[in-house]
């Protein structure tokens, strides 16, 4: 009897803990749903592509926050490096590096430096996704005369085939959502970038480390955003049946986005999918 008794209480506890759970997720979600968002973008499969979950007990569909950060000379992407995150910027989010920066083993005490949860702010077909489609066009100018020059090197051929596809990805499929900037207070960001159509303000975990060009420096990662998947309901899943069916044979082609999401931020800075919609053929160039 004591055994079951125990068993019983086991359960009783769990069952509310489960419930206190749920009670408090669901307070966040009122909350953060509560009062005018902080921000409301319309973006496309470009910025928020599939993730298909599978388990197997169950199966879940959500959408991937696709964003992406630049180099210092600006001609490197899809990096948690940005290259406006150096020192002085890691000093301003709170990085202690003073104590460590002249040691000579600089390099490893750095990769010690415990990572911060910071507020980053995101910009949507802006400054930044313009110079990448720049510099992509600059890229295959360069390498179409490169390849007159050397009309029967098949080096000049596959590089220019590479650049030609680089441009494409940038025109048609790579995401324009950009990390630009980070900081400690949410309401400071937002004064500073005020359109809410364009600039998402959301946490996300940076660290701090240092390497080598010629001289020691100090740089800074974004390792991820706090909020970087977004379930879909199901009342929203039928727009994405048609595309799971293709997805395998379709997985090496450069496609436009075929659906258009409006994306949401609340008081808390989290993110949820208030609708989406499918893009026809005619409706991508906008896109």
């Amino acid at each position: 009897m004591k055994i079951l008794s125990s068993s019983r209480t086991l359960f009783f506890c769990g069952f509310i803990l489960l419930v206190i759970t749920n009670i408090i997720v669901l307070a966040g979600v009122y909350s953060n749903r509560s009062g005018d968002p902080d921000a409301i973008l319309i973006l496309t499969e470009r910025e928020l592509p599939l993730l298909y979950l599978h388990r197997k007990e169950n199966s879940g569909l959500a959408l991937q926050i696709a964003w992406r950060s630049t180099s210092k000379d600006m001609n490197y992407y899809d990096q948690g490096n940005p290259g406006w995150l150096n020192a002085d910027k890691l000093r301003e989010l709170g990085f202690n590096l003073d104590d460590t920066y002249n040691r000579s083993n600089a390099g490893s005490t750095y990769r010690e430096v415990l990572p911060k949860e910071v507020y980053i702010v995101l910009e949507y077909d802006g400054l930044f996704y313009k110079t990448a489609v720049r510099l992509a066009e600059e890229a295959l100018t360069k390498q179409e005369i490169l390849l007159k020059e050397h009309s029967g090197d098949k080096k000049f051929q596959n590089t220019f085939k590479s650049a030609k596809k680089r441009l494409q990805q940038e025109r048609i499929n790579k995401s324009r959502l950009f990390a630009v900037d980070a900081g400690l207070d949410p309401r400071l960001l937002r004064k500073k970038y005020t359109d809410r159509s364009r600039f998402i303000i959301t946490t996300g975990v940076v660290r701090a480390t240092s390497y080598y060009n010629k001289k020691k420096e100090i740089i800074g990662y974004i390792t991820k955003l706090s909020v970087a998947t977004l379930h879909v309901p199901l009342d929203q899943r039928k727009i994405f049946d048609s595309i799971l069916v293709h997805r395998a044979s379709q997985r090496n082609t450069i496609l436009p986005p075929r659906y258009e999401v409006k994306l949401a931020y609340g008081s808390r800075l989290e993110p949820w999918i208030v609708s989406v919609r499918p893009l026809q053929p005619d409706q991508v160039k906008a896109h």
